[in-house]
């Protein structure tokens, strides 16, 4: 087992070409900037993880 030059994740030497493991070797596609501020702006953190508490607590 070796692991990712990038991130740390391990896998078989087979799997990491030039020491990257597949998400590293894959580049990110880059938003726009619209698309990069309405994603944060339309996330509402704190209600989502009411919500998620709440489903915990239903029998």
């Amino acid at each position: 087992m070796v692991e990712c030059t990038e991130c740390g994740t391990p896998g078989p030497s087979e799997a990491l070409p030039d020491g990257l493991c597949r998400p590293c070797r894959t580049p990110a596609p880059h938003p726009t900037s619209e698309q990069a501020a309405g994603a944060d702006a339309g996330r509402d953190v704190r209600g989502l993880v009411a919500e998620l508490r709440g489903m915990l607590k239903r029998p």
